[in-house]
C-alpha cells in the first residue's frame, strides 16, 4: 500500500458533506471570495505546522486573503482553503487521529488541541476501534459526540484512509467541528473509485523551475546534479560537490545559526561534463542574483574528489561566473572556495585568478584546509 496525501478540502469534504463550507482555491483559476472578515484562508497542499510557518491566516477579509494568497504563490505553492471562521476558545481545541494499523484502527485522542500537541505525548490516549460498532466504546474513553466518531470511523473504512488527523478539532453545544484536517489514502484503493481521485493527491510544494530544469537536465547524464531551493532571499548559496562532503559543509552553516540564511542545497559529482557544471552552476548563481539578502556569499566547496575533475569543473563554473562577473560585482558579492581533487592546483589557480581579477575573490583553499572552511569564512563575510 502507497500511502498518499489528498487536500484537507477533499478530506473534509468526505467527511462533512454538502454541510462543509470551505472553498478550494487553485492557482491559476478565478475564485470570487466571499464579503466579511471572518474567514480563515490557508496553504492546502498537505503542509504541516502551517500557521508557524505564516501558511495560515485568521480572520481575513478578501482583499487580505488575496494578499495571502499572492505571497503563497510566489513561495510555489498552488493550492488553497478558504473556510467560515468558528469562534472559540482554546480551551475547545482538541486532538483527533486516526490510522490503520495491523489490529484495526488506532485511535489517538487528547483534551488539549493545538500546534503544541507534539510537546504532549503523555496527554495523549490511544485505543484500538475495529469498525463504526466501537464508536461508543471510543466515546465513553474520549468524551466525543458518538455520532460523530461512528461517521468518521465509516468515512474512514468506506474511503480507503491509512491515517486521518484532526488538530483542533473544537466541540460545542454537542457537535464536533474539524478545523484543520489531514489525511493520506491508499493509493492501490483508487480503482475503486473511493470519494477521492488523483487531482485531490497533493504534494507540499510546486518545484522551483531551477529545480525542474535541473532535474530534466540529471535526467540525460550519468552524473548527479540535484538542487533543492531552500530560501530563495537567503544570503549563502552552494556550489557543492560529493554527496558527503555536501552534508558536512550544509551543517556546518545550520550549527553556526545561519541555517535560514541557506539559499539552495544540492549537488554536482560523479564526473559532470564542463558544459553541465557551468549549466549547473548558472542555475544557482540565477538564484543568488535573484536574492534580495542585503549581502550575500557563493560557497565553491567539496570534498577531496576521487575522480571528478576539479580544473574542468571549475572551468565550467568559471564560465557561469562570467557571465554575471558585472551583476555580481555591483552587488558585492565574494567568493570562499574549499576543493580538492585530480587536478585540484590547476583548477584551483584558474579559480583564483578569474576570482581576483574580477575582484570577487573572498578566499580559495584546497585540500590541506578544513572542509568547512570556506562556508565559516563566508558566513562571517555576510555578517559584518
Amino acid at each position: 500500500m502507497a500511502r498518499v496525501k489528498i487536500s484537507e478540502y477533499r478530506a473534509k469534504k468526505l467527511l462533512l458533506g454538502d454541510a462543509y463550507g470551505g472553498i478550494s482555491i487553485r492557482d491559476g483559476e478565478k475564485a470570487r471570495l466571499p464579503k466579511g472578515k471572518d474567514w480563515v484562508v490557508k496553504v492546502d497542499q498537505g503542509v504541516k505546522k502551517r500557521m508557524k510557518q505564516g501558511l495560515l491566516a485568521v480572520g481575513v477579509d478578501a482583499r487580505e486573503a488575496q494578499k495571502h494568497l499572492g505571497a503563497w504563490k510566489e513561495k510555489g505553492y498552488s493550492r488553497f482553503l478558504l473556510e467560515p471562521l468558528l469562534p472559540h476558545e482554546s480551551a475547545d481545541e482538541q486532538y483527533l487521529s486516526l490510522e490503520r494499523v495491523r489490529e484495526g484502527i488506532r485511535v489517538m485522542h487528547a483534551h488539549e488541541g493545538g500546534i503544541e500537541i507534539e510537546s504532549h505525548p503523555e496527554k495523549v490516549m490511544s485505543t484500538i476501534a475495529r469498525s463504526k460498532a466501537d464508536a461508543g466504546e471510543v466515546a465513553k474513553k474520549t468524551g466525543l459526540p458518538e455520532k460523530f466518531l461512528a461517521h468518521v470511523l465509516k468515512t474512514f473504512d468506506e474511503h480507503h484512509f491509512a491515517f486521518l488527523e484532526i488538530n483542533p478539532l473544537v466541540v460545542q453545544g454537542g457537535k464536533a467541528y474539524p478545523l484543520d484536517a489531514a489525511a493520506l489514502v491508499d493509493s492501490a484503493a483508487a480503482f475503486f473509485g473511493p470519494g477521492w481521485g488523483e487531482d485531490d493527491i497533493v504534494k507540499a510544494r510546486s518545484k522551483h523551475p531551477a529545480e525542474a530544469r535541473i532535474e530534466a537536465m540529471a535526467a540525460t547524464t550519468p552524473a548527479s546534479l540535484k538542487l533543492s531551493v531552500l530560501n530563495p532571499d537567503g544570503s549563502l548559496f552552494f556550489l557543492l560537490s560529493g554527496g558527503g562532503g555536501s552534508i558536512v559543509i550544509a551543517d556546518e552553516a545550520q550549527s553556526e545559526g545561519a541555517g535560514k540564511e541557506i539559499g539552495n542545497y544540492g549537488e554536482y559529482s560523479g564526473g559532470p561534463s564542463r558544459e553541465e557544471v557551468y549549466l549547473y552552476a548558472r542555475e544557482v548563481i540565477g538564484l543568488l542574483v535573484a536574492s534580495k539578502a542585503k549581502k550575500k556569499a557563493l560557497i565553491i566547496a567539496g570534498g577531496v574528489a576521487n575522480f571528478t575533475d576539479i580544473a574542468q569543473t571549475f572551468a565550467g563554473i568559471i564560465d557561469a561566473l562570467s557571465e554575471n562577473a558585472d551583476t555580481l560585482r555591483r552587488a558585492g558579492v565574494k567568493v570562499f572556495v574549499r576543493r580538492g581533487g585530480p587536478n585540484e592546483k590547476a583548477g584551483l589557480a584558474s579559480m583564483c585568478g578569474f576570482l581576483e581579477a574580477e575582484k570577487l575573490l573572498g578566499a580559495i583553499h584546497g585540500s590541506d584546509a578544513p572542509i568547512t572552511a570556506a562556508v565559516e569564512e563566508a558566513i562571517h563575510f555576510t555578517k559584518i
